[in-house]
């Protein structure tokens, strides 16, 4: 036989191989196991939509993935942005969360704060106040009844205003209290956010016995049944 041909047929041995894995490694039997498993972390518990730990990215939603730092502290982040995960309410699907960067001061935060609306849907009982940094016409950076200062240099260059922070706060703490450690305080117990993820998809996925997983391809639920090694049937958009 010509030598050349061992080169193709080593290669073609190879991807053969490696064909027959990829199914095995991802079948239905492994994710329906995987994502029956709970992210755990610091008395946070979390099934679907979330991922994270255990959970791999078949069994949730990329923008809801939890992490668990060495402190056992439930953090994700929305738009770069960290986020110190409180609560999680799966009977209601609502979320408590915490900005990580106010967590520990409110100087300089990260200028963001848009949450991605198919995602995400603000709850009742909250109203926003905007906390504006940089700006060059005043040596304060946090507008309200009484102005705080950040230290000289963390703002960062800029006209006018270097940028700005939107952040809900419970109807009736409103306004927020205008004392440095008061309103630090106030701004740990976060806020609500409700997460947007076809549910019922996932509860007739639970009555069947099944475990809801997310196709990224589709961007639908998925229903995982054990013991079945054909394509993961799509319950819903």
């Amino acid at each position: 036989m010509n030598s050349s041909v061992f080169p193709f047929l080593s290669n073609f041995v190879f991807l053969l191989l490696l064909f027959i894995q990829i199914p095995s490694s991802l079948s239905n039997d492994d994710l329906f196991t995987a994502c029956s498993k709970k992210f755990e972390c610091g008395g946070i518990s979390a099934g679907f939509p979330f991922l994270g730990a255990d959970r791999p990215p078949a069994c949730g939603i990329h923008e809801l993935e939890l992490r668990c730092n060495e402190k056992n502290i439930t953090t994700m982040k929305i738009n770069q942005v960290a986020y110190r995960v409180l609560k999680i309410n799966r009977e209601d699907e609502i979320l408590r969360i915490a900005r990580e960067d106010y967590w520990v001061g409110l100087c300089p935060p990260q200028y963001m704060n848009t949450f991605n609306p198919q995602i995400f849907e603000p709850v009742d009982g909250y109203k926003f106040y905007t906390f504006t940094y940089g700006c060059t016409d005043a040596s304060t950076t946090i507008f309200g009844p009484k102005a705080f200062t950040c230290k000289e240099g963390e703002n960062g260059p800029g006209e006018l205003c270097n940028g700005s922070v939107t952040v809900p706060v419970p109807i009736k703490d409103s306004p927020p209290v205008w004392n440095t450690v008061a309103l630090e305080e106030q701004l740990k117990n976060g806020f609500e956010v409700r997460w947007k993820v076809d549910s019922e998809a996932c509860r007739e996925c639970n009555r069947s016995s099944g475990v809801c997983g997310f196709n990224k391809v589709t961007s639908q639920t998925t229903c995982y049944y054990p013991g079945m090694h054909s394509p993961p049937e799509i319950i819903s958009s």
